[in-house]
């Protein structure tokens, strides 16, 4: 008799709806996406005449409900899924005393690792239209264009890059570098959205911009700025300095212009690039005015091994990556011309005395 029951259980309930499906909610146009992991399921789904994604979380203790939103569920509207087979899912939507009935049908579209919900055959048709938007700009007397991403509401994304004038190679290698961003089918910075929709209902979110922060007649130093979430524990951010040579077009890793006594490199076994740290005494040399603000910050800066360096017109400046939890502590820091001297290679030394050639007298 158990046995009997636990069949029936089993044949009333309906198939997990895993994949991508299109029809209606009611009578509305609809895309939806369901995903089966070992430790539950969850979908999304977006209206196409709107194109904004909505996050489906299975409600605990109920097979194949799911509500929308992040909100508590008993204040969201929810799916119920009545019956999947194999080219067909129907249930019902209800807000309140509201019922719509769900009528999708499947999207026959094969998905990768990313899996259904994170896969180009669920988005397309909300990366269709998206855009980006030139304005001119300048930075230290030089023109150049500034390029926004507009993604017309649809995704929580700020994306901002630029491109130099001109055609020569190394203006067409810097460009294609910093307009990395935007390359590719799917863009670059739509790997964002997907990495979070493999763990759960709620796609990424970011807001990365990239800008000259300086421009001479070799040098281009760039801002590159990242704060946002792709999945995972907690969000992140990044402020980093980015260096390239107008000549080559090539990217220069300023640590490469230090000597052994400010650097330290070691290459791990079965590794084809070094680790880089800054040596105690490079170290000391940059935080040597320092006074913090709060005490408790002071270990952590004091202690860091690996920094970001930029370049300015008068000075390296250098800030601590720090681990989440006390990226509060972060802070730039400026080493002058002046006291460099001890620490540059030949190599680095000459950079710098070419730079400095170009700058005004006093």
């Amino acid at each position: 008799m158990f046995a009997a029951l636990i069949a029936l259980a089993a044949a009333a309930a309906p198939a997990a709806p895993t994949g991508i499906w299109e029809g209606t909610v009611g009578t509305l146009p609809v895309r939806a996406c369901f995903v089966q992991q070992d430790w539950g399921s969850f979908g999304s789904y977006f209206y196409l005449s709107r194109l904004r994604l909505i996050a489906l979380s299975a409600e605990e203790g109920r097979a194949n409900v799911y509500f929308e939103g992040n909100g508590a569920p008993a204040d969201q509207p929810r799916w119920s899924i009545e019956s999947v087979s194999e080219g067909r899912l129907t249930g019902r939507w209800t807000s309140g005393a509201r019922t719509l009935p769900v009528r999708l049908s499947r999207v026959s579209a094969a998905v990768g690792e990313e899996g259904p919900c994170g896969s180009l055959a669920f988005h397309r048709p909300r990366l269709e239209g998206v855009r980006t938007v030139t304005a001119r700009a300048t930075t230290d007397g030089v023109a150049y264009t500034r390029i926004t991403l507009d993604t017309r509401s649809r995704f929580e994304v700020s994306f901002e890059t630029f491109a130099l004038d001109g055609e020569s190679e190394a203006v067409r290698r810097i460009n294609a570098a910093v307009g990395q961003g935007l390359a590719g089918d799917p863009p670059q910075w739509f790997q964002c959205i997907r990495d979070s929709l493999a763990q759960s209902p709620f796609e990424g979110s970011f807001d990365e911009s990239l800008a000259p922060a300086m421009i001479t007649r070799r040098w281009l130093s760039v801002a590159h700025h990242w704060d946002g979430f792709c999945g995972g524990a907690h969000p992140d951010s990044s402020n980093v300095h980015r260096l390239f040579d107008l000549e080559s077009g090539r990217e220069v890793d300023l640590h490469d212009w230090l000597n052994e006594s400010a650097v330290k490199r070691e290459r791990p076994d079965g590794s084809d690039e070094d680790i880089v740290t800054l040596q105690p005494a490079f170290r000391d040399a940059v935080l040597r005015d320092w006074r913090p603000e709060n005490p408790e910050c002071e270990d952590v800066i004091r202690t860091a091994d690996f920094w970001d360096i930029g370049l300015t017109r008068q000075a390296l400046v250098l800030s601590p990556s720090l681990p989440h939890v006390v990226q509060a502590c972060g802070e730039d820091f400026t080493l002058s011309f002046e006291r460099l001297g001890p620490f540059l290679t030949p190599a680095g030394a000459a950079n710098l005395r070419a730079l400095r050639a170009e700058l005004p007298p006093g």
